[in-house]
């Protein structure tokens, strides 16, 4: 338990510091810290006629401690930034990757 409550203040800090390149639209940082599901989203229009809402980054700590990186719409290494942060790097699993690559990626599995 102590390493989810380690790590989700983590992703919080980052998720509230976090910024991306916007043009239109507003960021929301969504977080459900009982089931430890973390987003940002954009919403807005482009070109005045089509409206968006968009996931652009979803982290999930699963319960035996794990982050999963389920959605990186960024340019942004998410998982290097983690790392940086304080994460151990086979305490994250890029969900993005089949199950067959993750183990090829030098994160967790």
């Amino acid at each position: 338990m102590e390493k989810i409550e380690k790590y989700q203040a983590i992703i919080l800090n980052f998720l509230q510091q976090y910024e991306g390149e916007h043009k239109d639209g507003e960021t929301y940082v969504l977080t459900d810290t009982i089931h430890h599901h973390y987003q940002i989203m954009r919403a807005g229009w482009d070109n005045l006629n089509h409206y968006f809402l968009r996931v652009r980054i979803h982290l999930h700590i699963k319960p035996d401690g794990k982050i999963w990186i389920m959605e990186n719409r960024t340019e942004d290494e998410i998982a290097e930034i983690l790392v940086d942060l304080g994460v151990d790097k086979r305490d994250i699993v890029l969900a993005l990757l089949p199950e067959h690559v993750r183990e090829l990626s030098g994160y967790g599995v």
